[in-house]
């Protein structure tokens, strides 16, 4: 499997981009790549701030002044090597329970949408295992993939200025939880206390459980 594409986002950031579809093998390869990079890779010798994993794709953050040309082809064949050799999963990863109360001011229109009733939507929604593909967006906002192709419901046309800090949310094919207030167009079908948001990474496991089902 050949690395697709290369380009810089800015003077300090190189994006490797390996496909164009998100997929649970897609990401999980990519997190693989990112924890061998971690271990691998000295930040101060490459002079690297940062490497931050995507759906399909992983950036590559240099401090300003770094312009060692040899360097970068040295870390095109590293990350090149890598991604096409068998790489292993064997980093920490960590299961989260998100408690989460099933009254979103958005359940009855998504059971209206799908033509399920309410505890259909829940069983479907609290099911999966959802991989953390990446965090974006808001501080430690997780982007799942597992959504149950029985729930993808596109945004809402006018988004919320403000959408409460613990609202769980579906928005495509994607689901998450809001972790501070924010402006957001996904539709809210609960809410979480769940608070340990920091604790979130990449290839972690999300299990969202039905506090009323207890």
């Amino acid at each position: 499997m050949n690395m697709i594409s290369k380009h810089s986002l800015g003077e300090s950031c190189i994006q490797y981009t390996f496909g164009q579809q998100i997929s649970t093998q897609l990401s999980e390869k990519i997190i693989c790549l990112y924890y061998q990079l971690l271990q691998e890779l000295d930040y101060a010798q490459w002079q690297i701030i940062d490497i931050v994993p995507s759906y399909t794709a992983l950036a590559i953050y240099f401090k300003p002044d770094a312009r060692n040309h040899v360097k970068r082809l040295e870390l095109d064949k590293l990350i090149e090597r890598l991604w096409n050799s068998p790489l292993t999963n064997d980093f920490q990863r960590e299961t989260h329970i998100i408690p989460t109360n099933y009254n979103g001011e958005n359940l009855e229109f998504l059971a209206t949408q799908h033509q399920l009733n309410i505890k259909q939507i829940i069983t479907l929604h609290t099911a999966p295992r959802y991989l953390i593909a990446m965090l974006g967006f808001k501080p430690y906002f997780p982007y799942l993939i597992g959504l149950d192709s029985r729930l993808i419901t596109p945004r809402r046309n006018v988004p919320r200025i403000n959408t409460p800090k613990g609202s769980v949310a579906i928005g495509a094919t994607q689901t998450g939880i809001y972790t501070e207030n924010s402006p957001g167009g996904w539709h809210i079908i609960g809410h979480t206390e769940f608070e340990d948001h920091q604790k979130f990474k990449p290839g972690d496991y999300l299990l969202f459980k039905d506090i009323n089902s207890c």
